[in-house]
């Protein structure tokens, strides 16, 4: 079994100093404590403005160590771009929409439409040879078979104009 050799300093392993071993001098420059109220009055706080804006934080005065938080700003402050933007999104939803339905219509036509002669004589043929196996349902004993032939041909034919009674 191979084993790597155990190394008792830390530094050796991580090749890194830990907290108590870092220049402190070399730590505060780099260290910014986080505070509920910032006292300076200079760029940052500009800097903090510009973010105010783009984030729609408002920065408030601390009350009790608490500052104010408004994250929802910038709602009323809607242009009128947005509501365009939001009439063409519903006028595409209505779109897609409407191009759906239409789809389903055109299908549901196709679905029961009538069989053309070819058609039918096809679906004949294919079925000849076609048997189900297990026992036939109740029904069939009742009906004979050139009854059902006569209703197939019935349904095959295509509609005839409804007459009127006069």
């Amino acid at each position: 079994m191979n084993a790597s050799p155990f190394s008792n300093t830390i530094e050796e392993d991580n090749n890194s100093e830990s907290d108590s071993d870092a220049n402190h001098d070399v730590a505060l420059q780099h260290y910014q404590p986080i505070s509920a109220v910032d006292n300076n009055d200079g760029d940052d706080f500009d800097q903090v403005n510009s973010d105010e804006e783009h984030y729609s934080y408002s920065r408030g005065e601390a009350e009790n160590g608490i500052s104010s938080l408004h994250l929802n700003g910038d709602v009323e402050q809607k242009s009128s771009s947005d509501g365009e933007e939001e009439e063409e999104e519903e006028r595409i939803r209505e779109a897609s929409d409407s191009a759906i339905l239409r789809a389903f219509r055109e299908d549901e036509n196709r679905r029961n439409a009538p069989l053309t002669a070819e058609n039918a004589t096809r679906v004949r043929e294919g079925m000849r040879g076609i048997s189900f196996g297990g026992s036939a349902p109740d029904w069939v004993g009742r009906v004979p078979e050139d009854q059902w032939i006569n209703q197939l041909r019935r349904l095959r034919q295509p509609p005839r104009p409804p007459t009127s009674v006069q």
